[in-house]
């Protein structure tokens, strides 16, 4: 995987818009931020060419926080024009032990990337609507003058057993997590179809294998492989890759939220950390960052990864390993 290195150098001649570049992409938002380097946008002629992402333009949903919101970053840092996308409305859906993202939650990540002089919009929509998600891309499209990559990132779950669920909350996972999908694709394909792209969808290890106590999440996470099968099959021909990510326990509000808790029979996020540990083969850390998941589609979305379609990449610490097939 594209990981960022740790340390920090400065160059032997001393340019400073050069050490704010290297803090930018070697630190993150919050390096470069602290750093005296020039703004993003303002770096000197020639240097965003060499950027992986620079010229590309990226639309990512469930953006506000989490893998999303890594994502975007990334895609900035690599050199994309990136339109955050998410519903940021905790009342849109109620679900026992989480919430959605909020709009503060939502403005603090716009504002992170818009002070680091990323190229970024903003947009507010429901990946259940599909006339939203066509009005997202055309602003997309009208604002940076292209689409090239998407990501369906946006989720959400109810934890529950096939018996004890209830219609409403099935219809809310099923609505976001398997038709939003759909929904976000088959409305950038238009665009995409125009010079060519990538499409990267956001499955789970719970769409790899039975998960008890997940209410339709693992189903949906399931179809969301399927239809990026789909995708990549029908999409090829116009030069667009589509592949999916897995990720396996990620530190993210969903992860870390009491109704995980409940579902896995624990008490603490200490307790949950024993247990995953334990079936986690790299036991380098109990729940990865959602930089981890944001590293391998940066790889999917740049030319290392031209020729890959219609796969899935596992983000689990090779939690993979005990699969069945």
């Amino acid at each position: 995987m594209l990981r960022t290195p740790r340390t920090q150098t400065t160059p032997p001649n001393g340019d400073m818009r050069d050490a704010g570049k290297r803090r930018f992409l070697q630190g993150g938002l919050a390096a470069a931020l602290a750093g005296a380097g020039t703004p993003l946008l303002a770096r000197a002629a020639g240097e965003a060419d060499a950027l992986p992402l620079s010229g590309k333009v990226a639309l990512v949903t469930g953006a506000a926080r989490g893998i999303g919101r890594a994502i975007a970053e990334t895609y900035a840092r690599a050199g994309a024009a990136v339109a955050m996308v998410d519903i940021a409305n905790p009342a849109a859906i109620r679900t026992r032990g989480y919430r959605l993202a909020s709009e503060a939650e939502f403005d603090e990540a716009v504002a992170a990337l818009k002070a680091a002089g990323a190229r970024v919009l903003r947009i507010k929509a429901d990946v259940r609507d599909l006339e939203a998600l066509r009005a997202a891309y055309r602003l997309t499209v009208d604002t940076f003058g292209g689409l090239d990559i998407v990501v369906a990132n946006a989720g959400t779950v109810a934890w529950h057993t096939i018996e004890n669920g209830t219609e409403a909350e099935v219809d809310d996972v099923m609505q976001v997590n398997l038709a939003g999908v759909w929904k976000t694709i088959h409305a950038a394909v238009p665009h995409l179809k125009r010079r060519g792209g990538r499409v990267i969808t956001i499955s789970s290890i719970g769409g790899r294998m039975g998960a008890a106590g997940n209410g339709i999440y693992t189903a949906t996470k399931w179809g969301v492989i399927g239809l990026t099968k789909q995708a990549a099959n029908e999409l090829g021909s116009y030069n667009i890759a589509v592949n999916a990510i897995a990720p396996g326990p990620i530190d993210t509000p969903m992860y870390r939220s009491t109704g995980q808790l409940r579902s896995m029979g624990l008490n603490s996020f200490a307790e949950q950390d024993r247990l995953l540990d334990s079936l986690m083969p790299l036991r380098s850390e109990p729940a990865l960052a959602p930089q981890a998941v944001a590293d391998a589609a940066l790889f999917l979305a740049g030319g290392l990864a031209a020729s890959i379609s219609g796969t899935v990449i596992d983000v689990a610490l090779g939690f993979n390993a005990s699969y069945t097939g």
